[in-house]
């Protein structure tokens, strides 16, 4: 089924504006997942809005409606996953992990997507496991989806109340102290790395700034407004990160052939003072939010109606930088090359830029405190990108 983005996008302003659209026959109405970019065009998705069209743009128009997380062990610590993050282990192992990683897709789905693979994986199944309870929770999956509540997950169910969120806005944020960052951004597919000079506040002290209580947190979850996540231990947070390495002379203005650069640096001004080519950078390296790069506030990032795909950085981004510190290699869809100047892609790169978030508009204490339903982060991000605020909610959270 072809996306019809412009169909979304109206669905969704119905949807903001309190109205829903039932359809009397939903195979022959124009619809879209609203998954993040990646996923738009995902044919369960498709199906899921097709029988329910006020789904369109909510949080249940999501990978997560039919896909768990899961709580993944390492040698010295268990990471509770996010769906999306968990779902990904699939086609990206990671060789490090000694239990709880997903064999297959299957494995990544919760009892609501096990009903509906089971019942044949169509609009019609979607309709024949309405009247079931997949989750247990004692509300039937229609219900469920009417109060825009997960049915495949029996920690969500209508009537619960949202978890105390805190909130800080752009004012608070410039009141606490500053750290500035220069670093590589190094990128997995894309065309160009970058070199940027990032300013804003550590993670860490944005937590204590809100009280947050971390005794019981196990990691914090990164979030977007378009439903990217993004996964983080305590030590990821509270540990700095190793010294960066600055590897000049890559741009496309530096080389005969521009075709053979790959790099993107910012003003000389914005590079610190004295940094010499391979040079160990000067800036200490942190898990950061971000409101500035190179020297001015990001732009606010917005949804591309046509391409469905976030532009944009700001207000804040999470910076994160290279736990193994390397140089620039070029994006795997511009690999290999002619060049033999040993800067092709290289899979044992730490490649960083895809764990930067884009537009953050919430952190997560994990784990979820019982009795408290998930952030409706897809009908309250957009609003927060606006007013240039953070909510942070989870474990240790009382709200503010």
């Amino acid at each position: 089924m072809r996306v019809n983005f412009a169909i979304a996008a109206l669905l969704t302003a119905l949807v903001i504006a309190g109205c829903r659209t039932e359809s009397k026959d939903p195979a022959t109405v124009p619809v879209s997942s609203r998954a993040y970019k990646g996923h738009e065009t995902d044919a369960d998705m498709n199906n899921l809005v097709a029988v329910y069209n006020y789904l369109v743009g909510t949080r249940l128009d999501d990978c997560q409606t039919c896909h768990k997380g899961g709580d993944i062990v390492y040698a010295t610590k268990t990471v509770a996953f996010n769906a999306c993050s968990f779902c990904h282990l699939v086609p990206y192992p990671d060789a490090t992990i000694v239990s709880g990683a997903p064999a297959n897709y299957a494995d990544t789905l919760n009892s609501y997507g096990v009903d509906y693979k089971t019942n044949g994986r169509s609009q019609a199944a979607i309709r024949q496991i309405a009247s079931m309870d997949s989750d247990g929770d004692s509300y039937v999956s229609s219900v469920e989806i009417e109060n825009l509540r997960y049915p495949g997950d029996n920690t969500s169910m209508p009537g619960q109340p949202f978890a105390p969120t805190y909130t800080t806005t752009w004012e608070a944020l410039h009141a606490l102290a500053s750290h500035t960052e220069f670093l590589l951004q190094n990128s997995h597919k894309q065309q160009f790395d970058e070199y940027a000079n990032y300013k804003g506040v550590k993670v860490k002290d944005i937590l204590a700034a809100a009280g947050v209580v971390l005794a019981g947190a196990t990691s914090i979850t990164i979030i977007a407004p378009d439903g990217f996540m993004k996964d983080f231990t305590l030590d990821n947070m509270n540990l700095q990160y190793p010294d960066g390495i600055y590897d000049s002379g890559l741009a496309p203005a530096d080389f005969p052939d521009p075709a053979q650069g790959f790099v993107t640096y910012p003003p000389i001004s914005q590079i610190p003072p004295g940094l010499a080519d391979m040079g160990t950078i000067p800036d200490q390296q942190w898990l950061l939010i971000a409101y500035m790069r190179d020297g001015a506030d990001m732009d606010a990032c917005y949804l591309d109606p046509i391409s469905g795909k976030i532009n944009g950085e700001g207000p804040y981004r999470i910076i994160v930088p290279q736990t193994t510190p390397g140089t620039p290699d070029r994006g795997s869809n511009y690999s290999p090359t002619t060049w033999g100047d040993g800067y092709d892609y290289s899979s044992s790169k730490d490649h960083n830029a895809g764990s930067s978030v884009r537009g953050v508009v919430a952190i997560r204490v994990n784990p979820m405190p019982a009795g408290f339903e998930e952030f409706d982060w897809k009908n309250g991000g957009w609003s927060l990108i606006q007013d240039r605020k953070i909510i942070i909610y989870g474990e240790g959270v009382t709200g503010n």
